[in-house]
């Protein structure tokens, strides 16, 4: 052995001195150098490719299939027999995503509660803990308790991490099709990464717009120096009318409404939100009920921005003036009259709350007068009760914008809410 070393050792040397010069490189350029190795490895297997999608999605199933018979190995067999409560031993509970995504939800609400207060009473494994998976499992007339949370989650965890792992290798390879994120979403939940949806949906609409422009392009239909903003609206036009089979305009609105709705957008910035909306907005502009909503709620987001940059108070308040605009909705047969004049109500008091942002206290006043004869659509007369919230900002609003402008009897006189 030493005389193979000694022999080898100039080349031993060679490759370490060679590793020793590049490691630094390659460490700084690590990001690119797996970008490009992912592109060559998609374009020698065509991408995107259904077919690998759809087999390693298959491969992820089984996994989860196989932990819902309740089977597992021998090792973990022996380990559950010690460790499972009594009415347990020598079973291993089969696999139900919603317990363990329950699990999820009851640890993370008790993170700052000492141990031995977590564990759970006789009466909350029977109500709160079982599942009809448990049922068979349980001798004739005999009431089934539910497991320990903490150890059952700890059971399967493994398993559902191996099939999320299966499923983000699909989504390498699945395009516009909408198959693999909804299997991340399914599993991410159980497995407490609820970031993985808002991964998989972001990645889904990337892929989906750089398929359509690839074919846009193939095809000549993209004209030449537009900007960034010009060539997104061809693109979402093309998704709009479905010019390719293999895109889903249904889809694709879905995976941007699942990235604001499902996941609450807790982990996206303000910027990347406003650019959600924007898509959303030119998809459901010929439904005015959801374009109004949205409206809202884009203006929420840049009164949320004008904390760090006044301009956007303007942007809000020209936004939550558009949503209040209910005559765009009002005719429809079906519409909800009294909850879209309180959706009027409620977005012109927070355009006038960003009139007095801005310091621009007369334009705030003018909107707050004109809601004084509106105020029965959210008081004790409207219809399903008074709401509280709205009209405590009015107020509020109303004696904070009076005292502005010097006009203090009159602030004076606005009644205090409970």
């Amino acid at each position: 052995m030493n005389q193979i070393f000694r022999e080898n050792l100039k080349y031993i040397l060679a490759v370490l001195f060679v590793w020793a010069i590049t490691f630094p490189w390659i460490l700084r350029n690590k990001d690119t150098i797996l970008a490009k190795i992912t592109l060559t490895y998609n374009s020698f297997f065509g991408y995107p490719n259904p077919r690998i999608a759809h087999s390693l999605i298959a491969k992820g199933d089984a996994v989860l299939e196989g932990r819902k018979e309740g089977g597992t190995n021998l090792l973990q067999t022996i380990s559950q027999f010690f460790s499972a409560e009594e009415n347990g031993k020598g079973t291993i509970l089969p696999l139900d995503l919603t317990l363990m995504e329950k699990a999820c939800l009851y640890f993370r609400s008790k993170e700052h509660v000492e141990d031995h207060f977590l564990e759970l009473t006789w009466r909350e494994k029977a109500s709160d803990w079982g599942s009809p998976l448990f049922q068979r499992m349980a001798p004739q007339g005999e009431l089934t308790l539910g497991p320990n949370p903490k150890e059952y989650w700890n059971s399967h965890i493994e398993a559902v991490l191996t099939a999320l792992d299966y499923y983000k290798r699909a989504l390498r390879f699945s395009g516009p099709e909408l198959i693999a994120p909804k299997k991340i979403e399914s599993v991410a939940w159980a497995s407490c990464r609820p970031s993985e949806i808002l991964l998989a949906y972001k990645t889904h609409m990337v892929e989906t717009e750089s398929y359509v422009l690839k074919k846009l392009t193939e095809l000549e239909k993209v004209p030449s120096g537009l900007s960034a903003v010009q060539k997104r609206s061809v693109i979402l036009s093309s998704i709009k009318r479905s010019d390719f089979s293999e895109v889903s305009a249904n889809d694709y609105l879905e995976s941007l409404l699942r990235q604001i709705l499902l996941t609450g957008m807790k982990n996206f910035s303000p910027r990347e939100m406003d650019d959600i909306y924007e898509r959303i907005l030119y998809f459901v502009g010929a439904d005015e009920r959801e374009y109004l909503k949205f409206k809202f709620r884009r203006a929420e987001l840049y009164f949320q921005l004008g904390s760090e940059e006044e301009n956007y108070y303007q942007k809000a308040a020209n936004e939550f003036k558009e949503s209040a605009n209910i005559q765009l909705a009002s005719e429809i047969e079906d519409i909800n009259l009294p909850a879209l004049l309180v959706h009027e109500f409620e977005a012109k008091l927070k355009q006038a709350e960003s009139y007095h942002k801005l310091k621009e206290n007369n334009k705030s006043l003018t909107i707050l007068d004109s809601l004084k004869p509106k105020l029965r659509n959210v008081d004790e007369r409207s219809v399903g009760g008074k709401k509280d919230e709205i009209l405590k900002t009015y107020h509020n609003l109303s004696r904070s914008v009076l005292r502005k402008l010097g006009r203090y009897e009159e602030a004076d006189e606005i009644p205090f809410n409970e």
